[in-house]
């Protein structure tokens, strides 16, 4: 029975993933793969600071006109931030990568990773918050990058679509997979890699919790060769006191940002499995750009060991050591900001706190307490600078991540719930003090009462905007000198994709959305955790694609 109920949460996600795609129509121009980018990455920058280039201001985004939707047919989430360039647009749908005309949104090309499905655990899906796109160099082909729910890593030829190599990243297949994005640096793919054993230890009945780790892989982007790995821990081992697996954890599961004057990486880390915890769980981490070995580490909160069994009654989350930590690990990545102070890597842990750090010695500069903390933020999925001003998004809400979990259907559902004292919203803080500058509170109609809308997408900029998507499937644009809001859009409705083939839209969560050339983009349908209540709008299919009405 404890398999039955306790299957993996993000089970009817990969399930659905599995069903084929309308048929759209094809591109009759061929791809031209030197087209300027206009955006790429899931952070805009190697340096995280999610600010993209575009015509859209606080002046004209109320002009925007809806282009085109395209709907991933079967799909309940829309994961993965959309690389744009003048011609096209790369972005994942279920288990396929596509590339679109970002005009008219006809096909190019279309591929499909392998189909793989591991009882109790879930199917195969393209996981990676980002498609990536390298622009060709001399002989070398423009590539689109992006890793999947087990760990695979692909390489694809950006004009036609086909495979030039594929490697899994991990060492623990059952367990490793790759949630955060890749970010190319001096000639380095930089690849976090994250495990689902946080999750899937308490199906897994004839195994003692836990034995995988986080690592960080560079890797040589045309041929996918090693050239170096961070292994966040070392091997686990038997500990006899707890009759547990350890060290463990400390999973990646942001994209890395880095600074290249000091040739250094910084990463977020997760918490600990179980103990003995480790002193760079729930951390940021500097890294040698050249070697990957470890420079400093600030760690935020120590003593964090928490697999989903910490949820459960000591009969069946046997794998929780106790007490169960609080979960508060660095999902969202850090960022290195020119402040006028000088710089910083700037980083948001899910305890709703906001760290400045002196990325020479990885000491403290300041520190602002923003949420309340969750297990699902907090600050969760990203923050955005433009150097003066640094923006949050805080959620504070938590679930049960045990429940939510399925066998072909929900068989029970806990909801996102807000924490006490909850306090979502938007802030904005000075980049070189951490002084509040302003703070907003939106709230949505929920059987019609006004309900507070919680943000745990990435926050992302443009010229004087800040755009911020919602749970509620709302997504605003608000003037970032002040907050005040120019424009909203509520994407949680029923859509007709370009192909012809019905969606709708939903949760906003993961990635948000992003500003391109004349283009905004948006991913709409969100449904790992918690389902359609007061806060959520559900599962959604819909990737949103609109654009200024022409000069």
């Amino acid at each position: 029975m404890r398999q039955l109920v306790f299957a993996f949460a993000l089970l009817s996600l990969a399930l659905a993933t599995a069903a084929p795609a309308a048929a759209g129509a094809i591109c009759t121009e061929a791809l031209d793969v030197a087209a300027p980018v206009l955006a790429n990455g899931f952070a805009a920058d190697r340096r995280n600071t999610r600010r993209y280039a575009s015509a859209i201001t606080a002046d004209n985004v109320a002009t925007l006109q809806l282009a085109w939707v395209d709907v991933a047919a079967g799909s309940t989430e829309k994961r993965g931030t959309p690389a744009v360039t003048e011609q096209a647009v790369f972005f994942s749908a279920g288990r396929r990568i596509v590339a679109a005309d970002r005009r008219s949104g006809c096909r190019y090309w279309e591929y499909e990773i392998p189909a793989k499905t591991t009882p109790l655990v879930g199917s195969n899906a393209v996981r990676s918050s980002a498609i990536y796109f390298v622009a060709p160099d001399g002989d070398r082909p423009a590539l689109v990058l992006a890793g999947d729910f087990y760990g695979n890593f692909y390489a694809l030829n950006a004009a036609d679509g086909r495979l030039r190599w594929s490697r899994f990243l991990g060492t623990e297949r059952d367990h490793h997979m790759i949630t955060g994005a890749p970010q190319l640096a001096d000639g380095k793919l930089l690849v976090p890699v994250s495990s689902k054993e946080v999750l899937s230890t308490i199906v897994e009945l004839l195994r003692p919790c836990c034995s995988s780790h986080g690592l960080l892989q560079a890797l040589d982007p045309y041929t996918g060769t090693t050239l170096w790995t961070y292994h966040a821990t070392a091997d686990a081992r038997y500990q006899f006191g707890s009759g547990k697996m350890a060290p463990n954890g400390v999973s990646l599961w942001g994209t890395p940002a880095v600074d290249l004057a000091r040739r250094r990486v910084y990463v977020g880390t997760g918490q600990n499995l179980t103990p003995p915890t480790t002193d760079n769980s729930d951390a940021v981490l500097a890294l040698d750009l050249d070697s990957g070995a470890p420079l400093w580490t600030f760690q935020a909160t120590a003593g964090d060991a928490f697999n989903v069994g910490c949820e459960l009654n000591a009969l069946l989350g046997f794998d929780c050591v106790r007490p169960g930590g609080p979960d508060f690990d660095f999902g969202a990545p850090p960022m290195l900001v020119h402040t006028s102070a000088g710089d910083a890597v700037i980083a948001g842990a899910k305890n709703g706190v906001v760290y400045s750090l002196d990325p020479d010695r990885g000491t403290p500069n300041w520190s602002r307490r923003v949420g309340a903390g969750g297990t699902l933020g907090g600050i969760h999925w990203g923050m955005a600078s433009d150097e003066a001003r640094v923006y949050v998004a805080v959620s504070d809400v938590t679930t049960r991540k045990s429940s939510g979990l399925s066998i072909g259907q929900r068989l029970e559902k806990a909801q996102i719930t807000p924490v006490e004292g909850a306090r979502p919203g938007i802030y904005a803080l000075d980049a070189a003090s951490g002084a509040l500058l302003w703070e907003t509170h939106p709230t949505h109609p929920a059987d019609g009462v006004p309900t507070p809308s919680i943000y745990s997408a990435a926050l992302s900029l443009s010229n004087d905007l800040l755009f911020a998507g919602a749970l509620d499937g709302e997504l605003l644009a608000l003037r970032a000198s002040d907050g005040a809001e120019r424009w909203r859009h509520a994407s949680a409705v029923p859509v007709t994709g370009v192909d012809g083939s019905a969606g709708n839209g939903g949760t906003i969560d993961s990635v948000g959305a992003i500003a391109a050339g004349d283009s905004l983009l948006l991913n709409s349908g969100y449904d790992t955790f918690g389902s359609r209540n007061a806060h959520q709008a559900g599962p959604g299919n819909a990737l949103y694609v609109w654009r200024l009405p022409p000069p």
